[in-house]
């Protein structure tokens, strides 16, 4: 009998922006072992995404280095959690900042936390160890 796979994966980033590509690649390959459809797949991958750009493009460098991305894979759902280090002692008040708002047509950017709210069923925001920890859930379409 074989013994089945743990449900979760966590990955480090280094804080550069094509380091989240890496982990992107690496959900996918998960989920399409899994047998997940191509929009399961792609909603995961853009919350990934999402989450994982604003550590890497707002977090702290200066202290640990990384990101901390996680994802756990369940027949029906994914939970994708999102840690990474921010200056000093802000984490309550970047976490009481953190909501989706309504960009204007022009805007280049300012749109990813609305993407997640309108993706996923749930997703949190919480100060822990120096930094934020964000975690977003989705159902699959195809569970």
């Amino acid at each position: 009998m074989s013994t089945p796979r743990d449900p979760c994966t966590k990955v480090h980033l280094w804080h550069d922006l094509a380091a989240v590509a890496d982990a992107r690649r690496a959900l996918v390959r998960d989920l399409e072992e899994s047998g997940h459809d191509r929009r399961s797949i792609e909603d995961a991958m853009l919350v990934l995404s999402e989450l994982a750009a604003n550590a890497v493009e707002h977090g702290d460098p200066r202290g640990c280095g990384h990101v901390e991305v996680t994802w756990c894979l369940y027949p029906d759902r994914a939970r994708i959690s999102v840690h990474g280090d921010i200056a000093s002692d802000l984490g309550e008040e970047v976490v009481d900042q953190l909501k989706p708002r309504e960009a204007s047509q022009f805007a280049e950017r300012g749109r990813g936390l609305a993407i997640v709210d309108h993706v996923c069923d749930n997703w949190d925001a919480t100060a822990l160890d120096g930094g934020v920890l964000v975690t977003a859930e989705l159902t699959f379409d195809d569970a």
